[in-house]
């Protein structure tokens, strides 16, 4: 049997809960998902199918497609930005193919044109989905075992030469660390930083985001030089794993190295809470040379692949509106998916 629910329905947590906690991640909670539909990208909802004590969970953004001349409502869906895709606590092939049967038939019946789905590197679940789905790699992913004694982390994880600038930033520098919730402080750091790097609109999250997210049990990290705040991060956590989530910093300061010190202090901060993974994600491109994904790399050496999925549900309609906006747009973006979303 199925059921799909919407974020305000108690029974979502409660599914994700009935999993063992090493197979549970923030991006599966309804509370994730309120964050994006408070960002206005969608209605949250999780697919549920199960059969005996075989479990298997999808939760994803439900968009109706307008600005179209289509003939009645249609939809397309998305994973929440971040890591998932279907969660499953059995790994027979006929339950597997059975859940999945279940979810297109489910697609066809609600009218969903297509899907695109951000798989979670964690739990390497993107070999899940098979039936007329394009799974591709996009970029590799850093994670920092926590299991590890803090000085073999600090000896073996951390480059050297990032090593020398965490001690420059704490000793010469004397940059200074808290762990308190500060919306009005984030919110100034990361929109500054977007600024400096010419982020798309997509990255400008919403007042009503922001405060939804510093409802949730988060860690936000703050870098202090001289009473003022210059480096504030925020991470998400559940369970084992922790997430960098979003992050900002004043420019004037980076020869500081006030991000370097802050992923340091969050990790000696995640061990000591006893998370046993952080995850800092990848790069901002998919370009193996992005600076980002190099900086991140100074501070661990497991490296893990992030695949995306995509799957065209209603062949007919999507060609409709991707020549309806070839036609209406007087430049053209080949291979995007979702492209009449632009």
């Amino acid at each position: 049997m199925f059921v799909v629910l919407n974020t305000d329905d108690k029974r979502w947590n409660e599914y994700v809960n009935r999993f063992p906690k090493e197979k549970i991640d923030i991006y599966y909670y309804s509370d994730y998902y309120k964050l994006y539909e408070a960002n206005d990208e969608g209605i949250g909802k999780i697919f549920i199918y199960e059969k005996d004590k075989k479990i298997a969970l999808y939760p994803f953004l439900l968009r109706e497609i307008t600005g179209y001349d289509l003939d009645r409502k249609y939809y397309d869906i998305e994973t929440a930005y971040g890591y998932g895709g279907p969660l499953v606590n059995c790994y027979e092939e006929e339950f597997l193919s059975e859940f999945e049967e279940t979810f297109l038939n489910y697609c066809k019946e609600q009218d969903i044109v297509a899907e695109f789905i951000r798989f979670n590197c964690l739990f390497n679940n993107h070999s899940i989905f098979k039936k007329n789905i394009n799974v591709s790699f996009n970029r590799n992913t850093v994670l920092v075992d926590l299991t590890k004694d803090i000085d073999e982390i600090w000896n073996n994880q951390i480059y050297s030469s990032n090593r020398n600038k965490i001690r420059k930033a704490r000793n010469r520098y004397k940059l200074d660390i808290n762990f308190e919730k500060n919306i009005k402080e984030f919110e100034y750091l990361y929109k500054y930083t977007m600024d400096k790097v010419n982020a798309t609109n997509y990255y400008y999250f919403s007042d009503k985001y922001f405060k939804n997210l510093y409802d949730m049990d988060i860690i936000n990290a703050n870098v202090i030089y001289e009473e003022q705040y210059i480096a504030s991060a925020i991470f998400l956590h559940s369970y084992d794993y922790i997430h960098y989530h979003l992050g900002g910093s004043l420019k004037e300061y980076l020869k500081y190295y006030p991000n370097n010190f802050l992923f340091w202090e969050l990790i000696k901060f995640a061990k000591e809470k006893g998370f046993k993974y952080l995850h800092l994600g990848g790069g901002s491109s998919t370009n193996i040379d992005d600076s980002l994904f190099k900086f991140k790399k100074y501070f661990g050496n497991n490296i893990l692949e992030f695949y995306i999925g995509t799957r065209i549900h209603n062949k007919d309609i999507y060609e409709k509106l991707m020549d309806f906006w070839s036609k209406n747009n007087s430049y053209s973006k080949q291979n995007i998916f979702l492209q009449y979303r632009i």
